[in-house]
C-alpha cells in the first residue's frame, strides 16, 4: 500500500527549499558586492623624518593593507598641518577614497580632518604620476592642481607610471 503526502507538508517543504535558496543568494551577493578595505587614513609609519614641505612614503608599510603609508607635502597655501602619516591606496576617482578620518572629541587623533581625494602625490619617483588617496588637511581649499609633468599632452616626462 502507498502512502500518500500530505499537500501541506510538501507545500512547506517546496517553500523552505525556495526560502533557503534564496538566502544562500543574497548571502552570495552581498560577499561579491562587498568592498575590499584598504584602511585609507588608519595611521601607520613613513619610518623618516620630514619637514611639512616634504612629501615621504613607505612602500612597505605592514600595517596598510595596500603597503603604502604617505605623509604629504603641506601645499604652501595651507595653515599648519597637523595631520599624521596615514595608510593610502591608489584610486581612479573621489568616490574610491572613503577612509578612516578624525575623531573630533579625541586631542590625540591625528588622522585626516576633511577627507579624501583623488589626485597624484608624487612628480617624482616610483609613485610618480600615480593617482592616490591624498587627505584635503594638505590641500588648499582651491583644490588640488593638476601635476603638468604627468600630462602627457604637456611634453615629456621622465615617469615610467604614464
Amino acid at each position: 500500500m502507498m502512502r500518500k503526502s500530505c499537500p501541506t507538508t510538501t507545500t512547506a517543504r517546496r517553500l523552505l527549499s525556495a526560502l533557503t535558496l534564496v538566502g544562500a543568494l543574497s548571502s552570495l551577493v552581498f560577499v561579491l558586492g562587498a568592498c575590499e578595505d584598504k584602511a585609507i587614513g588608519r595611521r601607520c609609519d613613513v619610518q623618516a623624518d620630514a619637514g611639512e614641505m616634504q612629501a615621504v612614503f613607505n612602500g612597505q608599510a605592514l600595517e596598510c593593507p595596500t603597503r603604502i603609508c604617505l605623509k604629504p607635502a603641506a601645499d604652501p597655501m595651507v595653515a599648519k598641518v597637523d595631520t599624521a602619516p596615514y595608510c593610502t591606496a591608489e584610486c581612479s576617482s573621489d568616490s574610491d577614497c572613503d577612509g578612516e578620518t578624525r575623531d573630533g572629541n579625541n586631542g590625540g587623533d591625528k588622522r585626516c580632518k576633511t577627507g579624501f581625494v583623488c589626485g597624484v602625490g608624487f612628480e617624482v619617483g616610483p609613485l610618480c604620476c600615480k593617482k592616490i588617496c591624498l587627505c584635503k588637511d594638505f590641500i588648499p581649499k582651491t583644490g588640488l592642481t593638476a601635476a603638468a609633468s604627468c600630462d602627457k599632452s604637456k611634453g615629456v616626462s621622465t615617469c615610467p607610471n604614464l
